[in-house]
């Protein structure tokens, strides 16, 4: 990009002439329209463009549109092959299938731990009637107190082990059950995001640049084109802080750019970008044609002046025939003047010049 050149000026109308006896040059001042402006350099850029990039890594496995084809949204741009996201995806299967097994399958743990319920049940309902049994027994004085006791501990024993197997299986259906849920979620999920390796356009436009080539590695979010509008085009300004509260939405600006060196074209602010670049110190203003060259290309470049002001009939000189002390030279002399808006090569003359002056440069 051109150097951007910090200034403020004014487009004048004036006459040069011959010089005096002593071989002077100078000037006969003439009113003159001005028109005061903010200069910049401009870079057009389409109306909507976006850098693609890959949310997945992989290898660039096909390309579906090269540079400069038109695209619709929804359009499929590039496969990239998810090394990583296949390989997630296949182990979250695999997960989701054990999980599956765990608690659907034949031989789940389930099925293990309704054994254990049945064996328990089966020993409670025997230590149940063994201790029927043996009360009966006691009752009739056939055992003793302490056989009766222990009749009844090993009855209680098979009856908190038979209720421990029932919690114990509906704890672990519980926890089997949530697994396979989990499993399954993240499953769809890594089969969700292996679908990011299809890369669609965002937009009806145009591919303008791919950066990537068939089979390159692309790691995540690394641009691989950039896609923008095909026919819609604005430009890019940067104005210096100093300026930038001089321009408004709306303002006229003056077009010149280096593909159409004999054409001069217009446009309007359109927005400003409201923080200043850390980098440039400048601000980014977005100017839309009025009107515009037939054929744009991204990236072209030039020169553009914000029309800030215009001024008719005024009375302007250049700035290398003004000295320091604000004074000109005339026929009958040096002579202050009040100046107005100054640019980097004229200054506006408020007070102390008329049309038809004739003015001296400053010697050497």
């Amino acid at each position: 990009m051109k150097r951007l050149v910090k200034f403020t000026f004014i487009i004048p109308l004036v006459l040069l002439f011959a010089s005096c006896g002593e071989d002077r040059e100078a000037l006969k001042v003439e009113n003159v329209d001005l028109v005061e402006a903010v200069y910049s350099s401009v870079t057009v850029q389409p109306e909507d463009v976006y850098t693609v990039k890959s949310t997945v890594s992989g290898y660039l496995d096909d390309i579906l549109h090269d540079e400069g084809t038109g695209i619709a949204k929804g359009d499929l741009l590039f496969v990239v092959r998810d090394i990583t996201g296949n390989s997630t995806e296949q182990n979250a299967r695999l997960s989701y299938e054990l999980a599956q097994k765990n608690f659907l399958g034949d031989r789940s743990v389930l099925n293990d731990i309704q054994l254990e319920i049945s064996n328990q049940a089966l020993k409670r309902k025997n230590d149940s009637l063994n201790y029927s049994r043996n009360q009966k027994l006691y009752d009739a004085g056939g055992i003793t107190a302490v056989e009766l006791e222990q009749s009844q501990l090993m009855f209680e024993s098979s009856k908190a082990s038979h209720i421990a197997a029932v919690n114990k299986y509906n704890r672990t259906s519980r926890e089997l059950k949530t697994a396979m849920e989990q499993a399954r979620n993240n499953f769809t999920s890594s089969a969700s995001r292996s679908s990011d390796a299809h890369i669609v356009a965002a937009l009806n436009g145009k591919v303008y640049s791919v950066l990537k080539e068939r089979g390159d590695l692309v790691n995540i979010q690394e641009p691989i084109a950039i896609v923008g509008s095909a026919d819609q085009f604005e430009i890019n300004l940067m104005v210096d802080e100093v300026d930038i509260i001089r321009v408004k939405e709306g303002q006229k600006i003056i077009v010149d750019l280096e593909a159409y060196p004999n054409s001069v074209f217009e446009a309007k602010v359109d927005r400003i970008v409201p923080k200043m670049d850390d980098q440039t110190q400048t601000f980014k203003v977005i100017g839309k044609f009025t009107s515009a060259p037939k054929q744009l290309y991204m990236g072209l470049t030039g020169e553009a002046s914000i029309v800030v002001e215009e001024r008719k009939n005024v009375v302007a000189i250049p700035r290398d025939y003004l000295n320091e002390k604000n004074e000109v030279e005339t026929e009958s002399g040096f002579k202050k003047v009040k100046v107005g808006i100054k640019s980097l090569s004229d200054v506006q003359i408020l007070e102390g010049l008329k049309a038809g002056d004739v003015i001296y440069k400053p010697k050497d």
